[in-house]
């Protein structure tokens, strides 16, 4: 019997949660708050902002003002120093083996970047050791010696304004963006590869291992661009 039910228990799914992080709920005083933790992730140089608070309006230009794939509310970030730590989402410590997949996100530059192209990168941790140990010059990881796969992937802004563009891993990236146990994101401006501050809306996420949350479905929509198993290009004047 105890051999049985071990069996089935064997076969039995992995439980699985998929969650769309959309920061619609979090409160915003005067616009912006930072952001710490959010349906089960910690977050790292982040902050939430209602694009058409009244209380940004000559913080923030009328080309953001489309930061917010659901309204009213989108997340801010950038990296803590130049050449530092970007801004970053994960599981938070001493939550044992809990893993996640990084299905897809919204993501734009801020403002209306001139001269130059802008690069984001998207990188994914399948441990929860600090990611900025292993990231070298030019946000180059650095995983030899660590005995774990390190993901990587851009996409590339060119200079102008932008609506948000859909980012949707598995597709653009050749390849599964699961068991993670955090995700950073840079943003680098022009060829001295200077920080930007980038806006990300309507994360999905699917919580591996027992994860936890709920799923709040919304219709996929959004432009496609060009790109390989490493970059996308986003093509015209809005991705």
């Amino acid at each position: 019997m105890h051999s049985l039910l071990g069996f089935l228990l064997f076969l039995a799914p992995t439980l699985t949660t998929t969650t769309t992080l959309n920061f619609d709920t979090l409160p915003t005083p005067h616009g912006l708050t930072p952001l710490t933790s959010y349906a089960n992730l910690t977050f790292t140089h982040a902050s939430v902002f209602t694009p058409l608070s009244p209380s940004l309006r000559y913080i923030i230009t009328p080309n953001d003002y489309n930061c917010a794939v659901s309204s009213p509310n989108a997340l801010i970030g950038g990296r803590d120093v130049e050449g530092g730590r970007g801004m970053g989402f994960g599981i938070a410590e001493g939550e044992g083996k809990g893993t996640f997949e990084l299905q897809q996100f919204w993501v734009k530059p801020m403002d209306f970047p001139e001269g130059g192209d802008v690069r984001v990168h998207v990188f994914g941790y399948r441990s929860p050791s600090s990611p900025i140990e292993r990231r070298g010059a030019n946000d180059e990881v650095d995983d030899e010696g660590h005995g774990e796969e390190v993901l990587k992937w851009h996409v590339d802004f060119p200079a102008g304004y932008h609506l948000p563009f859909l980012v949707k891993m598995d597709e653009y990236s050749k390849q599964s963006w699961t068991g993670l146990r955090s995700v950073e994101i840079v943003a680098d401006y022009g060829e001295q590869k200077l920080d930007w501050e980038v806006c990300l809306d309507d994360l999905v996420v699917l919580f591996e291992d027992g994860g936890s949350g709920a799923d709040e479905g919304r219709e996929e929509y959004g432009r496609v661009g060009r790109g390989d198993v490493e970059g996308q290009v986003v093509l015209g004047d809005g991705g």
